[in-house]
């Protein structure tokens, strides 16, 4: 929580845009988006990595943090997530380590391991050692991170000179998360020594599911809970009323969720003989059903979508949660950059006031307003 116990926000900044438009406008729309979510007083600005597709295209997050950075030395940065088996575990902690020095404000940086096969194909790597992989790499990013000279021998991995990683991390500078897709991996990334870092793919029960099962599994490794960042990925829509928001998610999120599905190729993946992605043929089952409007209503129910009053009461059920770092994603496939900034702009003007007053000083916190659905 931010200071006196209010919630943090942040903002995916991501390459996405209008139907058919170009990389250069893409970039070109990220740019502004980071502009207005700072000038609006959110505090974080959130990067992807993704490669080879339409889907987000940003194939490396240090890079666009350091060019975000030098931009906007006001904002915090994140990562949601790097994907560690697709990168040399050394160079990533070298890059890590320059950007704690580069940057004023603090860095979290979310880690998973991904799931996309075709990337993992491209790569060279067998997607089936993604979880060991993810693991042996946090090992050495871990021991990079000491500022102490090591080694390492794994499976996978091996940094079979000594070495220490220079520049050395700014203490206090860096926060890592563990990427949890679903409540079964919370206890690995607990073990792991790492908070988790959820999203909204699955509904609020299942988001609480997931911080109990972190809890209890980071209480037994002998952790401390009791001032943890705990971040949470939100698509957020607000407008005038409940009804006018689903009917723009109805319009815009059916291109997001079919970009998963081209991007995941979910039906080429063999996901029950994939060692560590089991669950993930039950989660695009889930997606398919919201390539279409009718399948996108149900979803907005645990999303950030309706007039301000509603996104208010479902934002505090997550902070009740126990979520209190909010990253909202504006920006998806297929929705206009102008479209996406007013949303942005509600938000911060009609919404965060409530719940951060000191959120922006622009903005006071008016009573919400607007129709709720029965």
């Amino acid at each position: 929580m931010a200071a006196g116990g209010s919630a943090e926000f942040g903002c995916v900044v991501a390459a996405a845009g209008a139907p058919q438009a170009s990389d250069a406008d893409l970039y070109r729309g990220m740019l502004a988006d980071c502009d207005l979510y700072s000038g609006l007083g959110y505090g974080t600005a959130w990067v992807l990595e993704h490669h080879f597709s339409d889907y987000f295209p940003t194939p490396d997050p240090a890079v666009l943090i350091a060019n975000l950075a030098g931009r906007h030395p006001e904002l915090s940065f994140g990562a949601c997530v790097i994907v560690t088996p697709w990168h040399q575990p050394l160079r990533l902690a070298g890059q890590i380590a320059m950007l704690s020095e580069l940057t004023d404000r603090p860095l979290h940086l979310g880690l998973g391991r991904g799931t996309a096969k075709f990337e993992y194909d491209a790569f060279g790597l067998d997607m089936g050692e993604g979880r060991a992989r993810f693991a042996e790499t946090w090992d050495i990013l871990r021991a990079g991170m000491s500022g102490e000279p090591f080694r390492y021998e794994g499976r996978y991995l091996s940094v079979p000179r000594e070495v220490r990683i220079r520049p050395a991390l700014r203490p206090g500078q860096v926060h890592f998360y563990g990427a949890i897709g679903s409540p079964d991996s919370a206890g690995l990334m607990a073990r792991l020594g790492l908070p988790p870092l959820c999203n909204t793919i699955g509904d609020i029960q299942r988001q609480a599911d997931t911080l109990r099962a972190w809890t209890a599994a980071a209480t037994e490794a002998g952790l401390d809970t009791s001032d943890v960042t705990l971040p949470i990925m939100i698509d957020c829509i607000v407008e005038d009323t409940d009804e006018d928001a689903i009917a723009a998610a109805c319009r815009y999120k059916p291109r997001f969720m079919q970009a998963q599905i081209d991007h995941y190729a979910p039906h080429a993946t063999d996901w029950a003989s994939t060692p560590g992605y089991e669950a993930w043929q039950r989660i695009f089952a889930g997606m398919e059903q919201r390539t279409r409007p009718e399948g996108i209503v149900p979803w907005c129910e645990w999303q950030l979508v309706g007039s301000a009053e509603t996104v208010l009461r479902k934002l505090r059920a997550y902070l009740d949660v126990g979520f209190n770092h909010i990253i909202l994603h504006f920006a998806t496939p297929g929705i206009p950059v102008e479209v996406r900034h007013r949303w942005a702009t509600r938000f911060a003007r009609d919404v965060a006031p409530h719940v951060s007053p000191g959120f922006s000083a622009q903005f006071s916190a008016p009573a919400v307003s607007g129709r709720t659905r029965p």
